[in-house]
């Protein structure tokens, strides 16, 4: 689970690097679609999503694994889902992740994240 102050997080959601270095082209290009505030209440969201996702899998950034290697973006009724890559992919795999559902809610100038790891049954 992870909380997020959009307000707060505004400054990286603006700054173009920052954006670069946290979040995919995919994840970038949906908010893209989007006019503010909805744009950074929805990268808020998104690194929300990337928090509760690396607690999920029972690591930090920098321990295994970088911000663009969990990539969070839409599905076509909108609800969120998780691409593992490189070494999140890694990480999941050698804990037997199999794969990780979100829930992500929006409310006032807060996001809350929750991420389950599903694991892959074991005899």
């Amino acid at each position: 689970m992870d909380l997020m102050s959009v307000s707060r997080f505004a400054k990286v959601a603006a700054h173009k690097r920052y954006r670069t270095v946290v979040f995919t082209a995919a994840e970038l290009a949906e908010a893209d679609t989007m006019a503010e505030p909805r744009y950074t209440e929805r990268l808020a969201g998104r690194f929300c999503a990337k928090e509760a996702v690396a607690k999920a899998l029972g690591r930090g950034f920098g321990q295994g694994l970088s911000w663009r290697d969990i990539e969070v973006t839409s599905d076509r009724w909108g609800a969120p889902t998780v691409a593992l890559h490189r070494g999140a992919r890694r990480v999941a795999d050698e804990s037997g992740v199999r794969s990780v559902e979100l829930s992500v809610t929006h409310q006032s100038d807060l996001v809350v994240c929750v991420a389950t790891a599903l694991t892959e049954e074991r005899s």
